[in-house]
């Protein structure tokens, strides 16, 4: 008998959809012990809930922070993934508990019928990944965790937001856009990335757009003059494609070669910190210590990770 596949999402519209935060189970959520983690893995892995772990997302085996925290990574079953959910795979790992993205409610209301539990996610704001990692460390068993990881991020990007305001206070805050899968998908005032843009000091050219993201004309790129250009780790595109558009010559980013290809990792993780200070140094380059950053970072990913910090992920 074949598989079926239940299909959750298109991989490409990922970024373009905005979609409900933080939809979640209609009861209460209680500790599991067999969980599946087809989102929010980088989070999870943070409270090292190795014994409660029964299955994950196939692109979990490809992240490269997973790679070096995760014990026995590589013989998790994988039931599929956020996108595409293989139901016979996931039901005879007899799961109790499925962590996963809330894009396709009728599909939730499926695995819910299975008598699976679900916690469905689609944190918009860093408030909202803390409130994540609290419910992560509820079903996982790892309260005391979560909230320790948490407080540890959140104080980090408070640092990030104090080089700023204290080391930085005379310098004009850049102009900044964040670009998703298209060169011309903008970042609105709404999701992870914008907190990030205000922690790190940069004004969002979006921020008058009351989305997660959106796509603008060329037109419109041009009068927004970006003067830097943040581009999503994942786009097909680098900097060089739009440093050689002859439609983007005019704007200043491009004229003083202030675009940015972000590393490839999650937003949805306690790597937001490192991104946060990313951003400040290319915000405001030469005014932030590569030295301080990396030490910074060192003691983060001790603290929250277990492991030094490997330098800027590709």
């Amino acid at each position: 008998m074949g598989r079926r596949l239940v299909m959750l999402g298109l991989l490409g519209l990922l970024p373009l959809l905005a979609v409900p935060a933080l939809a979640s189970a209609p009861e209460p959520l209680t500790p599991a012990r067999r969980v599946v983690l087809y989102e929010a893995y980088e989070l999870a892995a943070a409270l090292q809930p190795w014994d409660r772990v029964a299955g994950i997302s196939t692109y979990a085996k490809e992240n490269d922070l997973l790679q070096r925290l995760w014990p026995n990574l590589a013989g998790l079953a994988t039931p599929g993934s956020g996108f595409v959910v293989n139901v016979e795979a996931l039901l005879a790992l007899q799961t109790d508990l499925v962590v996963t993205w809330s894009r396709k409610p009728e599909a939730l209301e499926f695995l819910r019928r299975q008598g699976i539990q679900v916690l469905a996610i689609y944190p918009e704001s860093i408030a909202d990944l803390v409130q994540v990692l609290g419910q992560l460390g509820q079903v996982l068993d790892r309260q005391d965790r979560a909230a320790l990881v948490a407080a540890t991020m959140q104080q980090h990007l408070a640092a990030v937001a104090r080089y700023r305001q204290e080391r930085l206070a005379g310098e004009p805050a850049p102009r900044v856009v964040w670009l998703w899968g298209k060169p011309t998908t903008i970042n609105g005032n709404r999701g992870v990335t914008a907190d990030l843009i205000r922690i790190a000091g940069g004004r969002n050219l979006g921020e008058h757009l009351p989305d997660l993201n959106r796509d603008i004309s060329m037109e419109e790129m041009v009068a927004l003059d970006p003067e830097v250009v943040l581009i999503w780790g994942s786009a097909v595109y680098t900097p060089e494609t739009l440093y050689t558009d002859p439609k983007w010559q005019s704007i200043s980013a491009v004229k003083n070669r202030r675009l940015v290809k972000l590393p490839r990792q999650s937003t949805w993780s306690p790597r937001v910190v490192d991104l946060a200070w990313l951003m400040l140094q290319t915000f405001y380059p030469g005014a932030v210590s590569p030295a301080e950053v990396a030490a910074q970072l060192d003691a983060y990913y001790r603290a929250v990770f277990g492991i030094p910090w490997p330098g800027w992920s590709p």
